[in-house]
């Protein structure tokens, strides 16, 4: 007698539901990890001793950091709108944006895929084909990540001062004295990948797309028009992104009771924001990077700002980033076109 499909289905889907479990059990214990930690700053007594600022929160500031934080990612939806027209799919800049958008609350979905479902299905109702729009949504991400880590490392001096000395990592320690020698390095590093680095990102948001044999009749793309020129320019445009997710954490520093707005730590505010999202969009496990960006920002923060302005920096942010996803999504669906299925 032949098994049934549910019984011959049970030993594969074995190993995917231990998967799915070992990555929720990772990720709760990430967040108690991190919220202990946060506690234990928090309750820190080191800003009796110290020139650390209280937390006080000024909502200007505050509110400029949402702006900042939505403007950041218009480089990105212009790069991804390239990318749709090196494609051949050509979709009006607005219900790009409304879609790249929309997109970002899908990050809160376990396995990170909820984001480019959400745009590849919005790209194809504005008369775009969905295999294409999923495959450039993957690609823009991995540029945008990719992207992040190498201003994190680039900029990576500027917080050296008061994070390595801490560690004892005495080699560091004259970096700081030629901060410009990391950024010229890993520039000319990227720089030499990227025609690797090209056919990398084509091949991995290939499988986002879920480009196989079924849909290759019209959904799948040849690669080929995705070159490393057009990633090096991504690549410029976000830099841009970083630099101004950076002015936003900036933002809130001075929004939760830091000192002055300082342009000079700018460079710090970009590596710390690169860093910590990027290092969130990693963590598989983590929908929406929820407790690893928070970790990341307080390491990164506590000898800078304070244990307890640490802390409030990283729980704002997550709120700052919300309310802008939300804000942005909304304005769009309420004033943006509506989808006609035809390019133009």
């Amino acid at each position: 007698m032949q098994d049934s499909p549910s019984d011959s289905d049970t030993p594969a889907r074995r190993p995917r539901l231990l998967w799915t479990a070992f990555k929720w059990v990772l990720f709760v214990a990430v967040v108690c990890a991190v919220g202990y930690q946060g506690w234990i700053l928090w309750n820190d007594d080191r800003l009796a001793s110290t020139d650390f600022q209280a937390v006080v929160l000024h909502y200007g500031w505050l509110a400029a950091a949402v702006v900042l934080y939505i403007a950041a990612w218009i480089p990105a939806l212009i790069y991804w709108r390239w990318l749709l027209r090196a494609v051949g799919d050509q979709v009006p800049l607005l219900q790009v944006a409304r879609a790249y958008y929309t997109g970002h609350l899908g990050k809160y979905v376990p396995g990170k895929a909820g984001v480019i479902l959400i745009r590849a299905t919005m790209i194809a109702g504005a008369g775009g084909r969905f295999g294409r729009a999923a495959l450039t949504a993957g690609y823009e991400a991995l540029t945008t990540i990719g992207t992040g880590i190498a201003v994190a490392v680039m900029l990576a001096p500027w917080i050296f001062p008061d994070f390595v000395a801490a560690q004892n990592l005495k080699w560091l320690l004259a970096l700081p004295g030629y901060p410009y020698i990391v950024p010229l390095l890993v520039a000319a590093v990227c720089l030499a990948l990227l025609p690797v680095t090209a056919k990398l990102f084509a091949r991995v948001a290939g499988k986002f797309a879920g480009t196989d044999e079924e849909t290759t009749n019209d959904t799948v793309l040849d690669t080929k028009p995705i070159s490393s020129g057009l990633l090096l320019r991504g690549s410029l445009m976000m830099i841009v992104c970083w630099c101004m997710h950076g002015l936003s954490l900036g933002c809130i520093i001075r929004g939760t009771g830091g000192a002055s707005f300082d342009l000079s730590q700018w460079p710090f505010w970009t590596a710390t924001v690169a860093g910590a999202i990027s290092g969130g969009f990693l963590a598989v496990f983590a929908p929406g990077g929820l407790g690893v960006r928070e970790g990341l920002l307080i390491i990164a923060l506590d000898h800078q700002i304070g244990p307890k302005q640490a802390v409030a920096v990283a729980v704002i942010m997550r709120l700052v980033s919300i309310i802008g996803e939300l804000g942005a999504t909304a304005g769009l669906w309420k004033f943006g076109p509506r989808n006609s299925g035809a390019k133009q």
